[in-house]
């Protein structure tokens, strides 16, 4: 439980509080399970605290220090956490439903299973964070970056992820359906089991990207650049590749009737034993593409 005499100190003020850890930075402050709901605690010094199971509904926190602070099942719904350091903390099982987390670093955090639905974390730093299982439902996550971050069976359901980084990411088994990932980049990213049924992803980066085994029915990939990705196994019905790049992919055994290739390239992709029947081609370049065994549309035939 919260020490009453750090909690006191804290009540003064941050001004105070602040000169007290400085001089006092080797004291090991524990604020467990604190209400400090609504409180005023811009630019304060929180560095390695324990909050565990604090109540900071609607706390005001910009720009304060909360480095390897340990927040786990904290509820932090509404809190203002615009440009806060939170890197190397602990927000296991957190709720930051509709929280502010803008511009704020999460740089290799814990937030496995935490709550972030609605959440503003644009142009936040979430590189090498754990966000595994956490809830991102309808968060904003603009020109983040979550580099090489692991985001292992998260819920992204109509996240907006716009040019974003996510470019070695783990995203296996995520639920990305209905999320908008225009202009984002996710070269090297693993995608495999993932679902992305209705995402937007135009002008996105999936250089090498592993989308095996991946639903991206009614998924948008206008001008996309899927150079080298690895497509086997994903379910492709009713999505839109018009004048994407898919040199060198792999799309062996799809089913790709019906799809939209207008002005995309295939040059090079493997496409064996592929159902291209009814498929749009119109201006596809398939220059050196492996077509064995592949069934091509009426009047379409393969390049020498």
């Amino acid at each position: 439980m919260a020490n009453q005499e750090y909690l006191q100190r804290l009540f003064q003020g941050t001004d105070s509080w602040n000169q007290w850890r400085n001089k006092n930075s080797a004291a090991a402050v524990d604020l467990s399970y604190a209400d400090l709901s609504q409180r005023q605690l811009q630019a304060a010094n929180l560095k390695n605290v324990n909050l565990t199971g604090a109540n900071l509904i609607g706390t005001t926190l910009t720009q304060a220090d909360l480095s390897e602070a340990n927040l786990a099942q904290a509820d932090l719904s509404g809190a203002d956490l615009n440009q806060v350091n939170l890197a190397q903390a602990s927000l296991c099982q957190a709720n930051l439903l509709g929280a502010d987390l803008s511009a704020s670093n999460l740089r290799q955090a814990d937030l496995g299973q935490a709550t972030f639905n609605r959440s503003n974390l644009s142009e936040a730093d979430l590189s090498q964070t754990n966000l595994k299982e956490a809830s991102l439902v309808g968060a904003d996550l603009s020109r983040a970056s979550l580099q090489a971050a692991n985001l292992q069976a998260a819920n992204l359901k109509r996240a907006d992820l716009q040019r974003s980084d996510l470019s070695q990411c783990s995203l296996t088994g995520a639920d990305l359906s209905d999320a908008r990932l225009l202009n984002t980049n996710l070269e090297n990213a693993n995608l495999s089991q993932a679902v992305l049924t209705g995402a937007r992803l135009n002008r996105a980066t999936l250089v090498n990207a592993n989308l095996s085994g991946a639903n991206l029915t009614g998924a948008t990939l206008l001008g996309a650049n899927l150079t080298q990705a690895n497509l086997t196994g994903a379910t492709l019905r009713e999505s839109n590749f018009s004048g994407a790049n898919l040199s060198y992919a792999n799309l062996s055994g799809q089913d790709l009737t019906h799809l939209n290739f207008t002005g995309a390239s295939l040059k090079g992709a493997i496409l064996q034993n592929a159902n291209l029947t009814q498929a749009i081609l119109t201006e596809a370049d398939l220059a050196e593409a492996d077509l064995t065994g592949a069934l091509l549309p009426t009047g379409v035939a393969a390049p020498e």
